[in-house]
């Protein structure tokens, strides 16, 4: 028998107020306060590619060394967690195994993020790019839980909510969430945009009811496929257009979401088997 509800979140800017930098390896130029998704979408062939390495491992690696070396015997662990087109794991790893770019990328952008956020919340990543057969940014997160985080899981338990996490992170860096009382077993690692599309669709099969929280356009298929979509602009306050459109609630803190939760369904702008478009 279906159980009553579902919410699942997105992590990154969602429940984690996040700070992110990259550097430009061909540019040498270092970007802060970037959003992810907007450098991978400015040219089709690129990905975001997201090993699975203690971040913590990586200021002890040499800095001359090739960056590849992360990889090395861990080829099985690269996922993609999102891209402008199609690319393959195995074109991914590929381009990583030739690129002539050096440790000391990644590490100069996870240590900009170590000063600001010292034993949080840490995921690294590189984009790739087809064309160019090489890796052309590299990539150093953290993030702390938003104000209020702990409260709203709990008061989503009580109200008989499951709660599940579907993020584009390793699971290396979200299983740091269970401190908050996250089932691990509720955690989709390395979600891309169509693959947290799936997640909805296929957990509407067990609940009657299905809540997607997300705060980006990685979350948009999710949003869609969703009986109810909250988009959170703590984060960001100025959303893509096209997630003001999908959203059914827009929040500005998710301290507000488990009223929106105990009000669903009334609060539904979608009714059951109306599409949103």
């Amino acid at each position: 028998m279906p159980r009553d509800i579902a919410v699942v979140m997105d992590v990154a800017g969602t429940i984690l107020k996040m700070y992110r930098v990259a550097k430009d390896i061909g540019r040498d130029i270092i970007l802060k306060k970037i959003v992810t998704w907007e450098l991978i979408m400015e040219k089709r062939g690129r990905a975001l590619v997201v090993p699975q390495i203690d971040p913590k491992l990586i200021i002890f690696c040499r800095p001359d060394d090739p960056l590849c070396t992360l990889i090395e015997g861990r080829e099985d662990g690269v996922e993609i967690s999102c891209s402008s087109s199609p690319i393959s794991k195995d074109e991914a790893v590929s381009i990583l195994r030739r690129s002539q770019a050096k440790v000391r990328e990644l590490q100069e952008v996870h240590q900009l993020v170590l000063a600001r956020c010292p034993e949080r919340y840490q995921t690294v990543g590189m984009i790739v790019d087809e064309d160019l057969q090489e890796i052309t940014h590299s990539l150093s997160t953290g993030g702390v839980p938003f104000p209020g985080l702990q409260e709203v899981l709990s008061r989503l338990e009580s109200l008989g909510a499951d709660v599940y996490l579907a993020s584009g992170d390793s699971m290396r860096s979200l299983v740091r969430l269970k401190d908050y009382g996250i089932n691990p077993k509720r955690v989709y690692a390395v979600a891309s945009p169509r693959r947290k599309q799936e997640i909805v669709a296929g957990l509407k099969k067990d609940y009657r009811r299905v809540v997607m929280v997300g705060d980006g356009l990685n979350d948009l298929y999710a949003l869609k496929a969703a009986d109810l979509s909250v988009l959170t602009v703590q984060q960001d306050t100025r959303p893509a257009l096209e997630l003001c459109q999908v959203a059914d609630e827009i929040i500005r803190d998710i301290q507000e979401l488990p009223e929106i939760v105990r009000a669903y369904p009334r609060n539904l702008l979608f009714p059951p088997g109306r599409e949103k478009k």
